[in-house]
């Protein structure tokens, strides 16, 4: 059976609207005890959906690439609709030793 979540995301504190994300219910029956001890304390199928839809939307990863979910399928879980999501931009510039600059 699959199941679906819609999910208000959020950057700080700006929503950026929300995900629809579908999960077999395999991957919610997966979080019992045992596997909330190795790994997170997530008790409803709504905070599983939550943390699956952030690594899925935010870090790009597969179900099969989460502590806990690597014996699943990937198709268990996708997102149907994403978010607006922002234009990310990284410059790196190397800090020499001995430098002056304290702005770290």
């Amino acid at each position: 059976m699959k199941r679906k979540f819609k999910v208000h995301v959020e950057c700080n504190m700006s929503s950026l609207g929300y995900a629809i994300v579908e999960l077999d219910q395999k991957v919610i029956d997966a979080v019992d005890d045992d596997w909330r001890h190795y790994f997170y304390n997530l008790v409803t199928p709504e905070e599983i959906a939550e943390h699956i839809a952030y690594n899925l939307i935010v870090n790009e990863v597969r179900l099969t690439q989460l502590d806990g979910w690597a014996n699943l399928s990937d198709d268990m879980a996708r997102i149907i609709k994403r978010p607006e999501r922002p234009d990310w931009e990284f410059e790196a510039e190397e800090i020499l030793d001995g430098s002056d600059d304290g702005d770290y």
